[in-house]
């Protein structure tokens, strides 16, 4: 059997759970207030830190481990880890390998994603780096990162050409060709919804690119760490809503099963 077809239980099922009224399976506008206008207020408000308050934003925004930028990222990504995990006990999840795979990589994902950014507890608890570590770590930390360049860049690289793709150009894709119709699209692929998450990323990704020596010029001081912040907002977000069409096919399934007479798969 082709990798990517479904059996008729569980095309029927994803079909009937994005179609049904009332259902959760996209945000809609009257959540705008965090899938919109949460990233674009945060975006503005890194940029207005910086451009009226450069040592604030210094002092509270930018700073390592308890900074409101890395503070942030550590939050997002273990909220996505804990998401993830309570969808490993989901009826559907379980009953469907290729399913219970893909979450169990998106939970640890989230949860290298927060060790690493707090290096594992340290800046939490303050240990001491391990000599034969410090002699191998950049930055004198317990975290892979900032050790080995295949643990950072490579994980980052995936990272932004999975949000460049599924949050700007597969919406605009469907935008003007149509909606997908195979189940595993419907479940898997981004909702529009995230877009302003990925287009706020893609402004702190320019100015990374466009930065210059004079700060003067710079949209913001190491714009990187606010373009981490929008990853792994994207990852939160992204989850939320996985979650939530997870759910909707939780009630989906047995419901269809009922009205054909057959067994749910799943």
């Amino acid at each position: 059997m082709d990798f990517l077809s479904l059996p008729e239980e569980r095309q029927a099922a994803i079909e009937e759970a994005e179609s049904r009224p009332g259902n959760r399976w996209n945000p809609g506008w009257g959540e705008a207030w965090w899938w919109l206008w949460l990233p674009v207020i945060i975006t503005i408000s890194i940029i207005v830190f910086f451009r009226t308050n450069e040592p604030f934003y210094r002092a509270w925004v930018l700073p390592e481990g308890f900074g409101m930028l890395e503070l942030s990222q550590f939050i997002f990504a273990s909220a996505g880890f804990v998401i993830a995990v309570r969808l490993l006990f989901s009826t559907y999840v379980r009953g469907w390998p290729l399913l219970k795979a893909s979450v169990f990589f998106f939970a640890l994902a989230c949860l290298y994603i927060a060790g690493e950014e707090h290096s594992w507890g340290q800046h939490f608890f303050h240990w001491q780096t391990p000599e034969y570590w410090s002699e191998i770590n950049r930055q004198n930390e317990t975290n892979l990162h900032n050790t080995f360049e295949a643990a950072n860049h490579l994980p980052q690289f995936l990272l932004e050409l999975g949000i460049w793709i599924g949050g700007i150009a597969l919406p605009l894709w469907q935008k003007f060709a149509g909606p997908f119709r195979h189940g595993l699209l419907k479940l898997f692929v981004p909702s529009a919804v995230l877009m302003p998450t990925a287009l706020s990323a893609a402004v702190f990704k320019i100015a990374k690119k466009v930065g210059s020596d004079d700060a003067a010029l710079d949209l913001v001081t190491r714009p990187s760490e606010a373009l981490e912040t929008f990853f792994y907002l994207f990852i939160l977000y992204y989850l939320i809503i996985f979650a939530r069409r997870i759910s909707a096919l939780d009630t989906s399934a047995p419901l269809y099963a009922k009205s054909s007479g057959k067994k749910p798969e799943g």
